[in-house]
C-alpha cells in the first residue's frame, strides 16, 4: 500500500526516486528520449567540436523544457517540483561532455542570474537561456586561482565619467567559453573586493582563447576568457559591489549537488552498458554474465549507485526549503541589494556539508562504476569504438572541478564541526531515530531484520564519530580543519553514515513502489552496510587509533551471495 500519508513529518520530507507519479515518468522519458535519439547519436560531431550541433541541441533541449524544469514560468521555465528536476538532471548526465556543458549552463551560470539578478536582468537573460537560444558560462577560475578561486587577480574599476565598469584579466578553463553569449564574471573591484558582473560576448575587449586539449569531456567546449579593458554598463553589476564571494560560494553549493546528479547519470549508463555486454559476450562457452566475479562486479556497481543516488535525492529534499526562501527573497523589490545578496546566499548555503559530501560520494562512485564497466568489457573497453572508453576519459574530471574532492572533504568537516559547536543542525545530520521510525512501520521478516542491522550500524558509527570528533575538537579547536589527514577520515565517516542512512530510509519507505528499493531491499541494505563498514567505519577506526581512543566495533555483514542477487536483478532489467 501507499504509506506516504501515514508518515511522520521527519519521514515525509525524505525525497526518494520512488516518490514519483505518472507525470514524473513522462518528464523522465522525455529527457531520456532526447539523450538517446538526439544527443548520443551525435556524439562524434560534439566530440569533434561541432558548435552548430551543440547549439542546435541546446535549442532542442529548450523546446522540450529540459533546461528550465524547475524555473518560474515567468522566465520561461516549467516550474515543476524538485523530483522532476532530479530525474532530468540525472538523465542528461548520461550524455558525457554534453551533460557537463548543459549542466554548467542550467546551473552555476544560470542560478546567479535567477537568485542574484534584478528583475531587468532576469527578464533580459533567463527566457533566452531557458529556451537554449543563448548559452551561458561561469567565469571564476584563473591561472593562479583554482581551489583558492576567491583570490583571483582579474580586476574591475568604476569609470564614473563613462558610467561603466572596466574589467581586465584572464579566466581559465571556462566551460562553454567558445559558445557562450553571456558570462558570469567575478573580478576584484577596487575598494570593495570580489564582485560579480554579467558580461555579454559581443562587448569590445572580450575575447576567447584557443580550445583546451583535455583528456576527456571533448563535447564540452573549454577555453580561456580574456578581458582587456572590457567596459560593461553599470546595469551589468550582479547583486552588489563587494558581494561576489557570497554569490560564487552559494551557487557553487548548488552546483556540487548538481554535479552529483551528473555523475549518477554516468554511473547508471555505465552499469547498463556493462550488464548488456556481459549478457552478450561469451567466453569458455558461456556468457560472462554467468561468471561469479563478473556478477559480483555488477552487484557492487549497482549497490554503490543505489546508495549514492539515495543520498543525492534525500539532499535535494533538504535543499528545497532553502531554495524556495532564496527565490522569494530574490523577487522582493523592497530590499537593499547588499542585504538581498546576504539573505539569498544564506538560504542557498543551508546544506553545505550535504552538497559537498554528495559531490564526493557520487563522483567517486562514478569513477568506480565506470572503471569496472571497462574491466567487464575487457580489451574492448579500452577501444575508442566502445562507449565505455569515452566514459572512462570523461569520468576523471568530476573529482577535480566544482571544487576538488579534497576541498569538498574539508568543507564537509568544517560545516559539521561548526554545527556541533553551535549546537545547530545541518542538512547532513545523521538521525538514527529517523530510521527506527521508518523500520518500525514494517512487518517482521528478512527485510526488517536487514534494515534493523543497518540502523544499528548507523547508530554505532554516530557514537564512534562523536568519540573521535569530541577529543579532536578539545585538542585542536578551530585548528582541527588544518589536520587534513584526520579531517579526511572524519569526512569519509560522516559521508558514509549519511549515505547509509539515506539508503536505509529509501528502502524502508519504498512501499509498493516499482524498482530495486522494494524488490531487493534486504540485499541492498546489507550491501550498503558493507560499503559503510569499508569506507566509513574503517577511517573512524584509524582516526581513533591515532587519537588513542576506543570505539565499539560493529559486526561485519555477510555479503557473499548478496551481490549475486543484486546482479541477477540488474541483468534481468537490462535488455
Amino acid at each position: 500500500m501507499d504509506v506516504t500519508h501515514e508518515l511522520n513529518p521527519g519521514l515525509e520530507s525524505v525525497l526518494t526516486p520512488e516518490r514519483r507519479s505518472d507525470e514524473h515518468d513522462l518528464i523522465e522519458e522525455t529527457a531520456r528520449s532526447f539523450v538517446e535519439r538526439d544527443v548520443l547519436v551525435r556524439m562524434d560531431a560534439l566530440e569533434s567540436g561541432d558548435v552548430d550541433t551543440l547549439k542546435a541541441l541546446y535549442r532542442k533541449a529548450g523546446e522540450l523544457g529540459l533546461i528550465g524544469v524547475d524555473l518560474p514560468e515567468a522566465y520561461g521555465g516549467m516550474e515543476l517540483d524538485p523530483l522532476s528536476a532530479l530525474l532530468v538532471a540525472e538523465a542528461l548526465g548520461e550524455t558525457g561532455g554534453f551533460g557537463v556543458s548543459i549542466n554548467i549552463h542550467s546551473g552555476v551560470a544560470l542560478h546567479p542570474i535567477l537568485y542574484f539578478g534584478d528583475e531587468a536582468q532576469r527578464m533580459k537573460y533567463l527566457p533566452r537561456l531557458v529556451s537554449g537560444e543563448v548559452v551561458a558560462s561561469y567565469a571564476l577560475t584563473e591561472p593562479d586561482a583554482g581551489s583558492d578561486a576567491l583570490h583571483g587577480k582579474a580586476n574591475a574599476r568604476l569609470d564614473a565619467s563613462r558610467g561603466c565598469y572596466v574589467l581586465n584579466g584572464q579566466k581559465q578553463w571556462i566551460s562553454n567559453a567558445r559558445v557562450a553569449g553571456v558570462y558570469v564574471v567575478f573580478a576584484q573591484l577596487a575598494q570593495h573586493g570580489m564582485t560579480a558582473f554579467l558580461v555579454d560576448r559581443d562587448l569590445e575587449g572580450v575575447s576567447v582563447g584557443k580550445e583546451e586539449r583535455k583528456v576527456g569531456i571533448h563535447a564540452s567546449p573549454t577555453a580561456s576568457l580574456i578581458l582587456d579593458e572590457a567596459a560593461v554598463p553599470k546595469a551589468a553589476l550582479l547583486g552588489a559591489e563587494g558581494q561576489g564571494h557570497r554569490i560564487a560560494l552559494s551557487v557553487l553549493n548548488l552546483a556540487r549537488h548538481k554535479m552529483a546528479l551528473y555523475a549518477l547519470g554516468q554511473s547508471r549508463r555505465a552499469l547498463r552498458l556493462a550488464a548488456r555486454y556481459a549478457k552478450e559476450r561469451r567466453q569458455f562457452g558461456a556468457p560472462i554474465a554467468s561468471f561469479e566475479m563478473i556478477r559480483e562486479k555488477l552487484g557492487w556497481m549497482a549497490a554503490r549507485y543505489f546508495v549514492a543516488r539515495s543520498a543525492a535525492y534525500r539532499t535535494a529534499g533538504e535543499l528545497a526549503p532553502g531554495k524556495r526562501r532564496a527565490l522569494e527573497c530574490a523577487l522582493r523589490s523592497d530590499l537593499d541589494p547588499g542585504e538581498k545578496v546576504r539573505l539569498v546566499a544564506a538560504a542557498l548555503s543551508s546544506c553545505i556539508s550535504a552538497c559537498s559530501l554528495n559531490k564526493v560520494l557520487a563522483t567517486e562512485v562514478q569513477g568506480f562504476v565506470i572503471d569496472e564497466a571497462v574491466q567487464i568489457h575487457g580489451g574492448y573497453g579500452y577501444m575508442e569504438d566502445y562507449e565505455v572508453a569515452r566514459m572512462y576519459r570523461d569520468a576523471r574530471i568530476t573529482r577535480i572541478f566544482e571544487g576538488t574532492n579534497e576541498i569538498n572533504r574539508l568543507a564537509v568537516v568544517r560545516d559539521v564541526l561548526l554545527s556541533r559547536s553551535r549546537e545547530a543542525s545541518a542538512c547532513s545530520d545523521v538521525e538514527p531515530a529517523l530510521i527506527t521510525a521508518a523500520v518500525n512501520r514494517l512487518p517482521a521478516g528478512h527485510l526488517r531484520t536487514a534494515l534493523e542491522a543497518g540502523a544499528q550500524l548507523v547508530a554505532t558509527m554516530k557514537s564512534a564519530f562523536a568519540s573521535v570528533a569530541e577529543p579532536a575538537l578539545a585538542r585542536w579547536g578551530a585548528e582541527l580543519v588544518h589536520k587534513q589527514a584526520l579531517v579526511r577520515r572524519l569526512a569519509d565517516a560522516h559521508m558514509w553514515m549519511y549515505a547509509l542512512e539515506s539508503a536505509l530510509l529509501r528502502i524502508a519507505l519504498a512501499g509498493d513502489a516499482r524498482g530495486s528499493a522494494r524488490d531487493l531491499g534486504a540485499e541492498l541494505a546489507l550491501a550498503s552496510a558493507a560499503d559503510a563498514m569499508r569506507f566509513g567505519f574503517a577511517p573512524l577506526r584509524e582516526a581513533a587509533r591515532h587519537l588513542g581512543v576506543k570505539v565499539v566495533e560493529p559486526d561485519m555483514p555477510d555479503e557473499i551471495g548478496v551481490f549475486d542477487a543484486i546482479a541477477a536483478y540488474v541483468l534481468d532489467q537490462v535488455r
